[in-house]
């Protein structure tokens, strides 16, 4: 119980906080925020804790693959999401699904090493990141008052999806929960959040700089499959979340140097 409860309370923080940073400070900023480990520490961590440290190492292995499968359900929503119709974030959240179980069935196929994974994930996130370019944030500029109905609405769909991948990941193997860590846990509450709440156009904006997040996904993974034997679940997914903040802090510079991302 004690676990649920944690899995509730984190994943809770996560999709708010990611909805307050598209609300309240820009679309583009919370596309990136969504990129980064967020599902991922979750999943190896409660793994790790359940099945130990040698099945986290392997799930960490094949997550990486797996950031190829996030990007498919990506452009599945993304192209979705121009549908002009009130159900646009359901068939959106559908075709998304199906884009990312589609990959990863694929995947699962393939035998991957560490060297193969990597190149695979990159070379995707390099084509997706380029061909999605683009300098338009579309910032919310009618924001709705937060009510208690809505804040629980938010809250259990959070909570939902959390729940039900991390649970479902104690109960495959090391190839088939890795490949989970890659699903959308956070992000797809977060897109459905601002979807039902707002429009398209806010949604393909968080999208469109999803792949920029996505690489320090990859370098957690990375870190956290080649440091878990030595340092033990705890300390490697420290270790793997101190290289991703570098990661961003790196892109946060970079970025404002080319052109400054305004709070408003």
């Amino acid at each position: 119980m004690s676990l649920l409860f944690a899995k509730i309370v984190v994943s809770v923080c996560l999709v708010l906080g990611l909805s307050w940073v598209a609300e309240k400070v820009n679309p583009r900023i919370a596309g990136i925020l969504s990129g980064m480990p967020l599902g991922a520490v979750l999943v190896l961590f409660f793994v790790g804790l359940k099945l130990g440290p040698e099945f986290a190492t392997k799930s960490a292995l094949y997550a990486i693959p797996s950031i190829t499968s996030t990007i498919a359900f990506s452009i599945g929503y993304y192209f979705t999401s121009r549908l002009n119709t009130k159900f646009a974030p359901l068939f959106s959240s559908v075709v998304g699904i199906i884009c990312y179980l589609i990959i990863a069935l694929i995947l699962n196929e393939i035998d991957f090493n560490l060297s193969s994974g990597i190149i695979i994930t990159l070379i995707t996130l390099i084509i997706v990141g380029y061909a999605f370019r683009s300098q338009e944030s579309n910032k919310i500029q009618k924001k709705i008052k937060m009510t208690f109905p809505r804040l629980l609405f938010r809250s259990s769909m959070a909570a939902s999806f959390v729940v039900a991948i991390t649970t479902f990941a104690d109960f495959v193997g090391a190839q088939w929960s890795g490949l989970l860590i890659g699903f959308p846990m956070t992000f797809l509450p977060f897109l459905l959040i601002i979807h039902i709440t707002y429009s398209g156009d806010q949604i393909r904006t968080i999208i469109r700089n999803f792949p920029l997040g996505l690489v320090g996904l990859l370098c957690f993974l990375i870190i956290a499959n080649q440091t878990i034997p030595a340092l033990g679940v705890n300390l490697a997914i420290l270790t793997s979340i101190g290289g991703s903040m570098i990661y961003l802090t790196i892109l946060g510079i970079f970025l404002n140097r080319i052109k400054p991302v305004p709070a408003e």
